[in-house]
Formats: C-alpha cells, sequence, structure tokens
C-alpha cells in the first residue's frame, strides 16, 4: 500500500508539474545562436555621363558565395506593462567566396572580366527592438510588434585576378591581394514577433522585419591601383530599404533550457546612390544603377527561459 501511494503521489506530481510548464508564457529569455550562412553584394554604377563610349552598366562588381558562420548574443524581457524589449550581437567570419569584376563599353560590349577569390573576411551585426505584445490562450500564443534599429558590416579582401579577357594583361598571382571591400548598411525595422505553442515542449518563433529606411557606405581599397590615391580609393553611398526574416522551432531540453533550430534570410539594396572618388576632389559622382547585400542559412541556438 505504501508502494502505491507513493507512485500515486507521484503521479500526481508529475501531472501538476507538467501543467505548470506547459503552456505558460516567457518572462524572458538570454542565450546563443550558431548561424552558418552565403551571401553576396553587387553593385554597378553608370559613368555614361562622362564618356559616352561606355555602358550602362558601366563597371559590375559581384562578391558572391560569401560562406560565413557567426556567434551570436540574444536577449529578451517581457515588462508588467505589455511591452519587451529585445536585441542580438553577433560577430563571425566570412571563410570563403569569390568576387567578379565586368566592365563593359557602350552596347554593353565586354571588354574586361576578372575573377578573383575571397580568402578570409569579417561579419558583424547588431538589433535592438522595442515592441508591444498580446499574451492569449495562458501564454499558448504571443504576439507582438516593434520598431527598432540595425546595423550589418562585411569586410573581406580577394586574392589573385584571372584575366579572362586579357585585358589588364594577363592573371595576377593567388597570393596577391587585390582589393578589399567593407559594406555597412543601417537601417530603421518595423515588425512582428510571434510565439506559438504547438505542444508539450515544443514551440514556433517568428521575428519579420521591413526596413522601410535603410543606408549604405561601402568602401573599396584597390591594393594594386596606384592611380586611384589612399584607401579607400572608391566610396559608394546610398538609401533604400530592406528585410530581416527567422523563424525558428525550439525545443524544451530541461525546464527552462531550450534547443532551437531555425532558418533566416536577410536582403538590403538601395533606391538611390553614388559612386565616389575621395581623392579627387570636385570630380563628380556617378550614379549607382543597383546596390544591395543578401544573406541566407540556418539557425542552432540554445537559451535559459525565465
Amino acid at each position: 500500500m505504501r508502494v502505491r501511494g507513493l507512485i500515486l503521489a507521484l503521479a500526481v506530481s508529475q501531472a501538476a508539474l507538467a501543467e505548470e510548464e506547459w503552456p505558460i508564457a516567457r518572462r524572458g529569455d538570454l542565450g546563443a545562436r550558431w548561424w552558418v550562412s552565403s551571401g553576396e553584394t553587387k553593385r554597378s554604377h553608370n559613368a555614361q555621363g562622362f564618356d559616352p563610349a561606355l555602358g550602362n552598366p558601366t563597371s559590375v562588381l559581384l562578391y558572391e558565395n560569401l560562406d560565413a558562420n557567426v556567434l551570436e548574443l540574444f536577449g529578451r524581457q517581457s515588462f508588467r506593462n505589455n511591452l519587451f524589449l529585445k536585441g542580438t550581437l553577433g560577430v563571425g567570419q566570412i571563410n570563403r567566396g569569390s568576387f567578379d569584376d565586368e566592365d563593359f563599353s557602350a552596347g554593353q560590349v565586354k571588354f574586361s572580366d576578372t575573377t578573383s577569390s575571397v580568402t578570409q573576411g569579417r561579419i558583424g551585426y547588431g538589433t535592438i527592438d522595442l515592441g508591444y505584445q498580446w499574451v492569449l490562450r495562458e501564454g499558448a500564443i504571443t504576439l507582438g510588434v516593434f520598431g527598432g534599429y540595425t546595423q550589418w558590416t562585411e569586410d573581406m579582401d580577394a586574392y589573385g585576378a584571372t584575366d579572362h579577357l586579357g585585358f589588364i594583361g594577363g592573371d595576377i598571382s593567388r597570393d596577391t591581394r587585390v582589393i578589399s571591400n567593407k559594406v555597412v548598411w543601417k537601417g530603421l525595422r518595423v515588425g512582428f514577433a510571434g510565439e506559438f505553442v504547438l505542444g508539450r515542449r515544443a514551440r514556433l518563433s517568428v521575428d519579420l522585419a521591413a526596413l522601410p529606411y535603410a543606408e549604405v557606405r561601402n568602401e573599396d581599397s584597390h591594393h594594386l591601383r596606384s592611380d586611384l590615391g589612399p584607401m579607400p580609393n572608391i566610396v559608394l553611398e546610398g538609401e533604400g530599404w530592406g528585410v530581416q526574416w527567422d523563424a525558428e522551432l525550439r525545443y524544451e531540453l530541461f525546464r527552462r533550457t531550450e534547443l532551437g533550430i531555425g532558418v533566416r534570410y536577410w536582403y538590403m539594396e538601395i533606391t538611390d546612390g553614388e559612386r565616389q572618388l575621395p581623392n579627387f576632389q570636385g570630380f563628380p559622382a556617378a550614379p549607382l544603377v543597383e546596390l544591395y547585400s543578401r544573406r541566407a542559412g540556418v539557425t542552432l541556438s540554445l537559451r535559459r527561459t525565465w
């Protein structure tokens, strides 16, 4: 009888614990996330206003297949008045990629085409948002809207060059650094954040942010072009828009400890911008045809909730 009573007591306590755990609203969380992704940045400008013999676009530069790993810290805190504050901070490295540089004359006749290897680079970003949320069905559904700020930086070096059309006089050795590029995006975020209980221990969270306003500064340092002066010797600036989307499926491994796997997509582009030669004062700026950055990948996270 004593054994049966003990078993019954344990069963009741386990049921009570389960009722306490799910569903229940989280007041906050803190954790780390690993983001494995691939990205690209493309830009072009129109110099026909200076020389009608040139094409439009005149020069197209594409950094692509930029594989990167990032370690990110993140956190979120909800308050009694239904406000919440959340943010992320990530730092990592770009492992590999390629750089293509094409130049065109009028009629889009290509007269130069080179390919270089991106062998190293750095990536960093941060976001901070303040929002208002509605907790429904005792925490089974949480819906929120927010506004905030983001900054995203990628910095990389390209080595060597394969001269496809012979314009630069032959290939350049792969141990020669030919160009460094740094692109910095800054933007305002508005969006939707939702969390949905899917079962006893599973949750789905989504974070969908639009960037109605973004600005960018892109710096090119051509290491073999002494005629362009000190580096950075080409600067692009512009304004535009973007999106930052995240979705994550989480599972509670232990009480208040969750493991998550997700997907992430970021995209920013200009609607207006110009290319400048900072070492030549008075030289007119050329309008940009396009400038965008894109990055997408999968995430793995571990968090502690309270």
